[in-house]
Protein backbone atom coordinates (compact mmCIF):
# COMPACT_ATOMS: atom_id res chain seq x y z
CA UNK A 1 0.00 0.00 0.00
CA UNK A 2 2.75 2.45 0.91
CA UNK A 3 4.48 1.45 -2.58
CA UNK A 4 1.31 2.31 -4.27
CA UNK A 5 1.13 6.19 -2.51
CA UNK A 6 4.41 7.00 -3.64
CA UNK A 7 3.35 5.91 -7.25
CA UNK A 8 0.59 8.49 -7.09
CA UNK A 9 2.78 11.46 -5.24
CA UNK A 10 5.10 11.22 -8.61
CA UNK A 11 2.74 10.91 -10.99
CA UNK A 12 2.45 14.62 -13.08
CA UNK A 13 0.76 15.60 -15.84
CA UNK A 14 -2.63 14.90 -17.65
CA UNK A 15 -3.45 11.68 -19.46
CA UNK A 16 -4.56 12.23 -23.12
CA UNK A 17 -7.65 11.63 -22.24
CA UNK A 18 -8.21 14.23 -19.67
CA UNK A 19 -6.70 16.68 -22.29
CA UNK A 20 -9.18 15.55 -24.78
CA UNK A 21 -12.22 16.21 -22.24
CA UNK A 22 -11.11 19.91 -21.49
CA UNK A 23 -10.65 20.57 -25.32
CA UNK A 24 -13.88 19.03 -25.79
CA UNK A 25 -15.93 20.70 -23.40
CA UNK A 26 -14.25 24.33 -24.52
CA UNK A 27 -15.52 23.59 -27.75
CA UNK A 28 -18.50 23.25 -26.52
CA UNK A 29 -18.62 26.41 -24.43
CA UNK A 30 -17.01 28.02 -27.62
CA UNK A 31 -19.79 26.55 -29.95
CA UNK A 32 -22.60 28.16 -27.75
CA UNK A 33 -20.98 31.87 -26.83
CA UNK A 34 -19.56 32.95 -30.21
CA UNK A 35 -23.13 33.20 -31.69
CA UNK A 36 -24.32 34.58 -28.47
CA UNK A 37 -21.68 37.61 -28.65
CA UNK A 38 -22.51 38.47 -32.69
CA UNK A 39 -26.33 38.62 -31.99
CA UNK A 40 -25.57 41.19 -29.02
CA UNK A 41 -23.37 43.03 -30.76
CA UNK A 42 -25.57 42.99 -33.65
CA UNK A 43 -28.87 44.17 -31.39
CA UNK A 44 -26.58 46.57 -29.56
CA UNK A 45 -25.81 48.24 -33.01
CA UNK A 46 -29.29 48.69 -33.70
CA UNK A 47 -30.28 50.33 -30.78
CA UNK A 48 -27.19 52.53 -31.32
CA UNK A 49 -28.90 53.55 -34.18
CA UNK A 50 -32.38 53.95 -33.39
CA UNK A 51 -31.23 56.22 -30.60
CA UNK A 52 -28.94 58.27 -32.36
CA UNK A 53 -32.02 59.05 -34.44
CA UNK A 54 -34.61 59.48 -31.53
CA UNK A 55 -31.56 61.86 -30.15
CA UNK A 56 -31.70 64.08 -33.60
CA UNK A 57 -35.92 64.17 -33.54
CA UNK A 58 -35.35 65.38 -30.04
CA UNK A 59 -32.75 67.82 -31.08
CA UNK A 60 -35.23 69.19 -33.09
CA UNK A 61 -37.82 69.01 -30.60
CA UNK A 62 -35.36 71.43 -27.98
CA UNK A 63 -35.05 73.78 -30.88
CA UNK A 64 -38.80 73.90 -32.03
CA UNK A 65 -39.68 74.65 -28.03
CA UNK A 66 -36.90 77.46 -27.69
CA UNK A 67 -38.92 79.19 -30.99
CA UNK A 68 -36.13 78.79 -33.42
CA UNK A 69 -37.54 79.22 -37.21
CA UNK A 70 -37.83 76.16 -38.99
CA UNK A 71 -38.45 77.81 -41.98
CA UNK A 72 -41.68 78.17 -44.34
CA UNK A 73 -41.58 74.39 -44.60
CA UNK A 74 -41.62 73.10 -41.28
CA UNK A 75 -38.56 71.57 -41.25
CA UNK A 76 -35.20 71.11 -39.45
CA UNK A 77 -32.01 70.36 -41.73
CA UNK A 78 -28.59 69.39 -39.93
CA UNK A 79 -26.87 72.84 -40.43
CA UNK A 80 -29.75 74.15 -38.71
CA UNK A 81 -29.64 72.66 -35.63
CA UNK A 82 -25.70 72.40 -35.63
CA UNK A 83 -25.54 76.17 -35.93
CA UNK A 84 -28.16 76.47 -33.30
CA UNK A 85 -26.40 74.36 -30.66
CA UNK A 86 -28.36 71.87 -30.39
CA UNK A 87 -25.98 69.07 -32.26
CA UNK A 88 -22.29 68.93 -32.55
CA UNK A 89 -20.99 67.96 -36.37
CA UNK A 90 -20.44 64.50 -35.77
CA UNK A 91 -24.05 63.66 -35.97
CA UNK A 92 -24.98 60.98 -38.19
CA UNK A 93 -25.99 61.94 -41.84
CA UNK A 94 -29.35 62.88 -42.12
CA UNK A 95 -31.08 65.55 -44.32
CA UNK A 96 -33.99 66.73 -42.17
CA UNK A 97 -36.50 66.65 -39.37
CA UNK A 98 -39.86 67.42 -40.37
CA UNK A 99 -42.99 68.11 -38.16
CA UNK A 100 -46.06 67.38 -40.15
CA UNK A 101 -49.04 67.17 -38.18
CA UNK A 102 -47.93 66.89 -34.79
CA UNK A 103 -46.08 63.85 -36.20
CA UNK A 104 -41.75 64.29 -36.03
CA UNK A 105 -40.45 62.67 -39.07
CA UNK A 106 -36.52 62.52 -39.48
CA UNK A 107 -36.02 61.98 -43.49
CA UNK A 108 -32.40 60.95 -44.83
CA UNK A 109 -30.84 59.65 -42.45
CA UNK A 110 -29.08 56.13 -43.06
CA UNK A 111 -30.10 53.38 -41.75
CA UNK A 112 -27.16 50.38 -42.04
CA UNK A 113 -28.21 48.27 -39.20
CA UNK A 114 -31.80 48.60 -39.32
CA UNK A 115 -33.18 46.79 -42.59
CA UNK A 116 -36.59 47.53 -42.04
CA UNK A 117 -35.87 51.38 -42.17
CA UNK A 118 -33.57 51.45 -44.52
CA UNK A 119 -34.37 53.44 -47.41
CA UNK A 120 -37.08 55.15 -45.94
CA UNK A 121 -38.19 58.50 -44.21
CA UNK A 122 -39.18 57.67 -39.95
CA UNK A 123 -41.89 58.64 -37.75
CA UNK A 124 -40.77 59.28 -33.88
CA UNK A 125 -43.47 56.49 -33.14
CA UNK A 126 -41.85 53.86 -35.63
CA UNK A 127 -38.51 54.43 -34.05
CA UNK A 128 -39.63 53.68 -30.54
CA UNK A 129 -41.28 50.87 -31.76
CA UNK A 130 -38.65 49.29 -33.42
CA UNK A 131 -36.68 50.20 -30.55
CA UNK A 132 -38.67 48.31 -27.77
CA UNK A 133 -39.14 45.26 -29.94
CA UNK A 134 -35.45 44.85 -29.32
CA UNK A 135 -35.37 45.00 -26.16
Amino acid sequence: MGQHLKQMKNEKGMTLVEVLAVLVILALIAAIAIPMIGNMISESQKKSELNDALNIIAAAKLADANGDAAGSDNKYTKKELVDGGYLDDSATTFTSVDKTNKQWVISGYLFDKNTDLKGKDATESELKTALKNLK
